[in-house]
């Protein structure tokens, strides 16, 4: 699978999508997703829209998982819904929009994986924010989200729960393009 091309996207010429998953471990291919979040900015960042799906898994969640996200077996059987329904919202609400993930690259091979296991017709089209981030301030040793929200002092970094990363990421981009 090739990775899209490098974005022309003007932050602050139109809206935008954020979007963020959590999963089982680092594999497509042995792990599962258990959150998808998204968020939709129009042009002046501000946020229009949410979404952010708990997603039932087929096995236990690690328990290392679960000590870093909080997502348990418990609340994926309470409040999860079947993968293949999360899949087709997030791609509804993302579609036809310029979406974003920090570290595209994970999100993207878990999102495509899955659909194309669940004979579901798209691909999610995430561009990474790491080169924005990259462009904007330079020179720094790491671009990771929870480096970056501590050098921009964004507050909630970390938290390894999809819809805050989202929230973190915008912030971390507001910052950076000097809005707010």
């Amino acid at each position: 699978m090739k990775s899209p091309a490098k974005t022309t996207f003007a932050f602050g010429s139109a809206g935008f999508c954020l979007v963020d998953i959590e999963t089982t471990g680092l594999s497509p291919q042995g792990h599962e997703i258990t959150e998808i979040a998204a968020i939709r900015v129009d042009e002046r960042f501000e946020v229009v829209g949410e979404m952010a799906r708990l997603v039932r898994t087929t096995r236990p969640v690690p328990w290392h998982i679960t000590q870093l996200t909080g997502i348990s077996d418990a609340l994926l059987r309470a409040q999860g819904i079947e993968l293949r329904r999360a899949l087709d919202e997030t791609y509804r609400f993302v579609e036809g929009t310029p979406s974003f993930a920090h570290n595209a690259r994970f999100d993207r091979g878990f999102l495509d994986a899955h659909a194309e296991r669940s004979a579901m017709p798209f691909r999610f089209p995430l561009e990474c924010s790491i080169p924005v981030f990259k462009r904007l301030i330079p020179g720094r040793k790491g671009y990771g989200l929870p480096v970056l929200a501590a050098a921009l002092r964004v507050h909630g970094g970390g938290a390894h729960r999809a819809l805050a990363d989202c929230r973190v990421l915008l912030e971390c981009l507001k910052k950076a393009h000097g809005v707010g």
